[in-house]
């Protein structure tokens, strides 16, 4: 499959992949602004590798071989990134008292891979694992998209067309923090931290997470104690 023609099959992939995405081909073909005739033909070559289906009401879904791959993926990640920072993160949430969040890039959004919520405070933040959120929103997000590759970037600010956000994450990489109130949740504030990997490349962030309030009041203990142990979590990925 040719590049172009790859990066079209992957953006197919990706609508399909939004929760409770039932599209049909030329729906499908019309979000993706691309010709309904240029999807039938990406979408039969994927059905071909078992990577999407026909449904019976012309809709199309993701293939069963998805499943495999995730689940081998989901190994792969828990056992490199989730299994090292599971006891850092424990030990963060029950020092700062807030909700501690392990978050990947995914395509053009982050991705929760783990999450330790306190148990200090009554109100607190839940996030469910394998939550995804824009990637330009929130500090969980800004945090992966700082530290994306040029290209992967460019890609995300023409999608997220938002005013300010090249400005912003040019300054979050250069400080080696992000700190947002309120961009992805009422109420609820974030401070992140990037995990890289041996090559410099963003492997994942690490964030502490709270009503905005208590966030706000507590950023300058909050800081050393996160960087301290988005550091830590990062020596055990490289390793």
């Amino acid at each position: 499959m040719p590049e172009g023609a790859l990066a079209r099959a992957v953006d197919l992939l990706g609508r399909l992949g939004q929760p409770g995405a039932e599209l049909t081909v030329a729906e499908l073909a019309s979000d993706a602004g691309m010709p309904t005739s240029t999807a039938y033909r990406l979408l039969a070559e994927l059905e071909q590798h078992g990577l999407v289906r026909r449904g019976p009401d012309r809709t199309v879904v993701l293939g069963t071989r998805l499943v495999a791959l995730g689940r081998t993926a989901e190994e792969s990640l828990q056992e490199r990134l989730v299994e090292p920072a599971r006891e850092v993160m424990s030990q963060l949430s029950a020092a700062v008292g807030e909700t501690a969040l392990l978050t990947a890039p995914c395509g053009l959004e982050g991705i929760v891979l783990h999450v330790v919520e306190t148990e200090l405070h009554s109100v607190r933040l839940s996030y469910a694992r394998f939550r995804r959120a824009p990637m330009h929103r929130g500090a969980s997000g800004k945090i992966l998209a700082a530290y994306l590759e040029l290209e992967q970037q460019e890609r995300l600010l023409e999608a997220a067309a938002s005013p300010g956000l090249r400005r912003d994450l040019a300054q979050i990489r250069a400080q080696g923090f992000a700190f947002t109130n309120g961009e992805l949740d009422a109420g609820a504030a974030a401070l992140a931290a990037p995990i890289l990997d041996r090559r410099g490349r963003i492997a994942a962030g690490l964030s502490v997470a709270g009503p905005a309030e208590r966030m706000a009041a507590d950023t300058e203990r909050l800081m050393p104690r996160l960087l301290a142990a988005a550091a830590t979590i990062e020596r055990a990925y490289q390793s």
